[in-house]
C-alpha cells in the first residue's frame, strides 16, 4: 500500500501532523543534517573535480563550483523532501565545503546561497503543498517532481550565472551559456540519475524509520 492509499483510509497522512509516537527529537535531526553535509561534501566534491565547467571553458582564474555533472542535487533536492527544513539548511550549508575543493573562494560560495535555498527548499515546498507521495506512486508525482527540479534547477542556474557575470565580474557574455548550461544541465543531470531512484528505493523505508519529516521540522 502506498503512503497516499493510506493516507486516503485514513491511516497515515503523507504530509502534516505526524501520528502520536513518529515524531523523532531534535538531536536525531542535528545528526541527520551533519550526516547529509558530509555526504553533501563527498558527492559534490566528487562532482565540482570531475565535472568542472571551469577546465573546458578556461576563462577565469578561481574555480567557480560549477560543473556540467553534480550529485550534490540529490542531497539538496532529496534531503529536502525527506527532512524539510532539516535538509534544506544542509542543503545550503554544505556547498561551502564542496566548492572549496575547487578553490572557490568563500564570498562566491556565499553569493551562490539563494540558488543552494531554492533547489533544496521548492521540490521539498512542491511535495508539502500538492501531497505528493515521496515514494513515487503515480505518474503525477514523477511529473511534479521533474517540474520542481526543472524550476529549482533553472533558477539557481541564473543567479550562479549573475552571481558570475554582474557581481563578481569574473565571467563576460560569451561566457554565460556555458556556466548556464552547466549549473543547470550538470543538476539536471545528476537529479535524473539519482532523486527518482533515491526516493522509490528508499521513501519507505524513511518512513517506517519515521524519519521523514512530515512538516518542516518536526
Amino acid at each position: 500500500m502506498s503512503v497516499r492509499n493510506a493516507a486516503d483510509n485514513h491511516e497515515t497522512p503523507i504530509w502534516g501532523k505526524a501520528p502520536s509516537g513518529d515524531s523523532r527529537s531534535v538531536w536525531f535531526y542535528l545528526g541527520i543534517v551533519l550526516i547529509l553535509i558530509l555526504l553533501g561534501f563527498v558527492v559534490g566534491g566528487f562532482g565540482s573535480i570531475s565535472f568542472s565547467v571551469d577546465s573546458v571553458e578556461n576563462r577565469i582564474r578561481f574555480g567557480s563550483g560549477v560543473n556540467y555533472f553534480w550529485p550534490g542535487i540529490a542531497v539538496q533536492q532529496v534531503g529536502g523532501i525527506w527532512f524539510g527544513a532539516w535538509g534544506v539548511i544542509a542543503g545550503v550549508i554544505f556547498p561551502f565545503f564542496s566548492n572549496a575543493v575547487t578553490q572557490t573562494p568563500l564570498l562566491v560560495s556565499l553569493a551562490y546561497l539563494p540558488a543552494n535555498f531554492l533547489q533544496s527548499y521548492l521540490p521539498a515546498f512542491l511535495f508539502r503543498r500538492l501531497n505528493l507521495d515521496p515514494t513515487l506512486q503515480s505518474g503525477l508525482d514523477y511529473l511534479s517532481l521533474l517540474a520542481a527540479m526543472f524550476f529549482a534547477n533553472l533558477l539557481g542556474a541564473l543567479w550562479a550565472v549573475f552571481t558570475l557575470l554582474v557581481i563578481f565580474d569574473k565571467i563576460n557574455w560569451c561566457d554565460a551559456a556555458g556556466y548556464l548550461f552547466g549549473w543547470f544541465g550538470g543538476n539536471m543531470l545528476a537529479g535524473v540519475v539519482f532523486n527518482f531512484v533515491l526516493l522509490k528505493a528508499l521513501s519507505r523505508g524513511i518512513i517506517e524509520a519515521k524519519a521523514l519529516v512530515r512538516k518542516w521540522w518536526f
